[in-house]
């Protein structure tokens, strides 16, 4: 069975910064060259909105 390597998380990632960055990964999948400002993420981070729901937020349709 192939094990999955994951990136070792830093002691200094927070919660928010995984979200932003997972946010930005499945944008550059979706093809879109646009970069999400952290004031745009923020607000969706704070009301606990599910990353799905925040890239179909942002035109992006990866992992609906």
């Amino acid at each position: 069975m192939n094990r999955i390597e994951l990136p070792e998380k830093s002691p200094w990632d927070s919660g928010f910064s995984i979200f932003r960055r997972r946010i930005r990964e499945q944008l550059q999948l979706c093809s879109q060259d646009c970069f999400v400002e952290d004031d745009v993420l923020l607000p969706y981070y704070r009301m606990g909105e599910s990353e799905t729901y925040v890239l179909s937020a942002l035109g992006c349709s990866v992992g609906l």
